[in-house]
């Protein structure tokens, strides 16, 4: 296996401890170095696996129940895979197509439910994306993930060649210090937005050809109930619309729009959800915020008419 998922084994650090950690040789060396399990020969063959708990590294899984098989045109077939992990419940069906060993493609169908995002992203080192999601993003996901995803040969997958489909929803959710929030502090007064609650979210999302495509959804948040819809690709550049009920802006954004000065808000504040009111009619502000992480433009926008997306 660890040929297989190319882990290596390297000093911690150069101070006193004399521990050792594993780390992912994918951060060390090119993913497509490693052993190929496709370039052997297949024969038809069953697997029946039952682990009552398994500890391969920092991964940490329970109650593994599997049925799969392998066929000689280099197919390997999930029939059936159950486990718990990052306490949550797992449910995997689908297929790896080795028929050309130096393009894998996995065809994956699963099913999560009540996974805590903290032990998740900590398990699966964030694939490189510390900064988006696991110093912020806070909850618990449920969801059903299909798509083609091209692989490498250690088994990660190849996001610009890939094509995801994303039904997933959050609940308990929470973002902590998200810049992009905290760069809209200009159209909010009193409101804490480097720790935002919000309820359960829930939507519909396409990750194809590198670009991850959001439709509209509601968010009813500590900081106010808002509307947004936008996309992102993997590096990271984004183009997001947000609208913003006009009784939230408030006196932040007069402070904006007529230079104002506004006042410091506790960081330690917990400002209480707040919903939209489906019978109320309600005017909004319309921002789009363009850029990437550590360059991006926060603007007002003219609201769409009707039938322009």
């Amino acid at each position: 296996f660890d040929q297989l998922f190319m882990y290596q084994m390297g000093a911690a650090s150069t101070s006193t401890s004399t521990t050792q950690q594993t780390q992912p040789a994918s951060s060390m060396a090119a993913h497509d170095q490693g052993f190929n399990i496709y370039e052997l020969p297949f024969s038809h063959m069953t697997f029946d696996v039952r682990i009552s708990h398994l500890n391969y590294h920092k991964y940490l899984i329970d109650d593994i129940d599997a049925a799969m098989h392998i066929t000689p045109d280099h197919y390997l077939h999930i029939d059936r895979l159950s486990l718990k992990a990052a306490d949550g419940e797992w449910n995997l069906k689908g297929y790896f197509n080795g028929s050309n060993p130096s393009s894998i493609y996995f065809s994956p169908d699963i099913g999560v439910k009540h996974v805590d995002l903290d032990k998740l992203l900590m398990k699966f080192d964030n694939f490189g994306q510390d900064y988006l999601v696991s110093e912020n993003l806070h909850g618990k996901l449920s969801g059903h993930i299909t798509g083609k995803l091209r692989m490498h040969k250690d088994l990660v997958p190849i996001i610009n060649e890939s094509e995801i489909h994303l039904d997933l929803m959050v609940a308990e959710g929470r973002l902590d210090n998200f810049s992009m929030l905290e760069s809209m502090s200009d159209y909010f007064a009193d409101k804490n937005l480097k720790r935002v609650a919000f309820d359960t979210l829930s939507n519909h999302m396409d990750f194809t050809a590198g670009i991850l495509s959001i439709p509209k959804m509601t968010i009813n948040s500590s900081i106010g109930f808002m509307d947004i819809k936008g996309s992102q690709d993997i590096d990271l550049n984004m183009d997001y619309y947000v609208r913003i009920p006009w009784k939230m802006v408030t006196n932040a954004a007069a402070s904006k729009l007529f230079g104002k000065k506004t006042e410091e808000v506790d960081p330690e504040q917990v400002d209480a959800i707040q919903y939209a009111a489906d019978d109320k009619k309600t005017r909004y502000v319309n921002v789009r915020i363009k850029g990437n992480t550590e360059d991006f433009k926060v603007t007002l926008e003219k609201a769409k008419k009707k039938g322009e997306g």
